[in-house]
């Protein structure tokens, strides 16, 4: 029987939703999609949750397990977690019509299950790190780490360790918790314990507005309540916020960022988000780039003012849209390692224009701090802070010479090169370096048209992977098409003999051609006994010194 009643929304514990989630008794209908949000949603998300914003309505329809009026599935990785709730079989259980996103990345960031996100190949787990929580910087402070970036993994270790930073995994239980608030961690006391044991009261009382579905409402009701719900779920952007903030000002800034994104190459359209030239104007005002100070700028901004400030963005977010293309091998928008890295050098782009002492050595400095900052992943979190801060160091390090400590100890730290995940900063930047060496075609020796080019295995996968790790950039290349067709599955030492009657059987010329791809003469003696091995270390070696000379900005180095 199909009710007449109007639903209503009533409050409910988020993580009482995300407990019945790892119980079995909230579950997904088979017609929703699977599991999309990437590390950023889910950051901003907990972010938004642990500041207590409002997240929006969930909408659940109940339903009996037995005979369910859709098919349904458990939340995903709860089998890696809890196998015996996917095997309990409850009355009664909760389809989650709206709200599936949501509530599967709290469920992820609690229980980390074994699961990549999607696009990723590893598994990430989530972190709150306490400083940056304890000043309300609740953006900086929610920060996701892949298990396989195992530097980045070590240094969240090590604050967990110091008592600095928390896996959410310890959110879950309060007992857990408080154990650790008032008993274990000693680098807190007084009203910074007190403030830590406040914001994980806020996260734990968190509630969210649920709309109950009854059995009885009608099937053709409930889906066409999830198609307009899917259709016009679209939420209020920041960008959607500063264009109301400025209109009382007789600025249209829609209008203002039409404009600028029509002069943007198609292929860069995705690149730039309408934030980042309000980042830079904010950076430009002496602030950080936070959400929370976005708003602030604007509204200190007179109109003569802002359009000032805006044409400043504009020019100098296409600075280096060129400098990244033009100077350091992204060509193509996919190739860029951060794209929120653009604000910051777009910001030191500007500054070094107009500051008529600054030379070949000011550009050198700008050249070392992003590849620093690429090949550290240093833009993989805190990317606000970061910003405002390489700002201020970059100034004061190319006025007074005061280098800034990061990079500072650079010369004494290896780059972890082993990367396999193509989505990796260090993985993209170290295929723009070998698009910046001017690769060659393997077999014709001339430059390759990098556009046409595929990112392809030097060792097939389908011959080694059995054996060895094929997948890491290191056994990888800009190889172009019909050369990659011609290539295919074969072994290295055949292929090599096709590059050889390329070059007129001419060894000389053909190690010029593979030097264009960090493939030095101890690696084509590899190549040629098929030995995994020993060219992943002589490539390792070669693209390590590539990266030192991409890090100098002093010629003692």
């Amino acid at each position: 029987m199909q009710t007449d009643e109007t639903p209503k929304a009533h409050p409910e514990n988020l993580l009482g939703l995300i407990q019945d989630a790892h119980n079995g008794k909230i579950v997904l209908p088979e017609f929703q999609r699977s599991f999309v949000w990437g590390r950023e949603s889910i950051e901003e998300f907990l972010a938004s949750v642990l500041h207590g914003y409002f997240v929006g309505t969930f909408l659940m329809l109940d339903t009996s397990s037995t005979s369910p009026m859709f098919p349904f599935r458990p939340v995903e990785g709860l089998e890696y977690v809890n196998k015996q709730a996917t095997l309990a079989n409850p009355p009664t259980v909760r389809l989650v019509l709206d709200g599936q996103q949501r509530i599967s990345s709290v469920f992820y960031a609690l229980y980390a299950p074994d699961i990549p996100l999607r696009n990723a190949k590893h598994p990430y787990k989530f972190y709150l790190r306490l400083e940056p929580a304890l000043e309300e910087d609740l953006d900086e402070a929610v920060v996701g780490v892949s298990v396989w970036e195992r530097r980045r993994l070590a240094e969240i270790e090590g604050l967990v360790r110091d008592h600095r930073a928390l896996p959410f995994t310890t959110l879950r239980e309060p007992g857990k918790f408080y154990q650790w608030l008032l008993q274990e961690q000693q680098a807190w006391e007084g009203d910074a314990e007190e403030q830590i044991g406040h914001l994980f009261n806020r996260f734990q009382k968190f509630m969210v507005p649920v709309v109950a579905l009854q059995p009885e409402t009608g099937k053709d009701n409930i889906v066409n309540i999830f198609e307009r719900i899917n259709r016009t779920g679209v939420s209020l952007s920041l960008f959607d916020l500063a264009v109301a903030r400025l209109y009382p000002k007789d600025l249209r800034l829609r209008e203002l960022w039409q404009q600028f994104e029509s002069k943007l190459l198609t292929e860069s359209a995705d690149l730039i988000k309408p934030e980042f030239l309000l980042k830079i104007i904010a950076i430009y005002q002496g602030k950080e780039p936070r959400k929370g100070n976005l708003l602030d700028v604007l509204d200190v901004l007179n109109k003569d003012d802002f359009m000032k400030a805006w044409t400043q963005a504009a020019e100098a977010i296409m600075m280096a849209l060129a400098r990244v293309r033009d100077a350091y091998g992204a060509f193509k928008p996919g190739w860029v390692p951060y794209t929120t890295l653009l604000v910051p050098l777009a910001v030191h782009l500007w500054e070094l224009k107009h500051d008529a002492q600054a030379g070949e050595a000011a550009y050198r400095r700008l050249d070392a701090w992003y590849w620093g900052s690429v090949f550290t992943q240093r833009y993989d979190s805190a990317v606000d802070t970061k910003s405002y801060r390489d700002f201020v160091e970059m100034r004061r390090w190319l006025k007074e010479g005061t280098v800034p400590e990061w990079l500072g100890r650079l010369p004494s730290q290896e780059v972890d090169l082993n990367v396999d995940d193509p989505r990796s900063a260090v993985y993209k930047g170290l295929m723009c370096l070998i698009a910046r060496r001017g690769a060659k075609d393997f077999v014709t020796g001339q430059p390759a048209n990098l556009n046409d080019c595929h990112d392809d295995h030097i060792f097939p996968k389908a011959l080694y992977q059995d054996k060895h790790p094929v997948d890491t950039v290191l056994n990888r290349s800009l190889i172009s098409r019909e050369t990659n067709r011609r290539k295919s599955d074969t072994k290295p030492s055949e292929f090599l003999q096709l590059c050889l009657a390329g070059h007129d059987y001419n060894e000389g010329q053909l190690l010029k051609t593979l030097e264009t791809h960090f493939i030095t003469r101890s690696a084509y003696e590899a190549l040629k006994r098929d030995d995994f091995e020993a060219f992943i270390t002589a490539r390792a070696e070669a693209i390590s010194q590539a990266v030192q000379e991409c890090l100098k900005w002093r010629d003692e180095w």
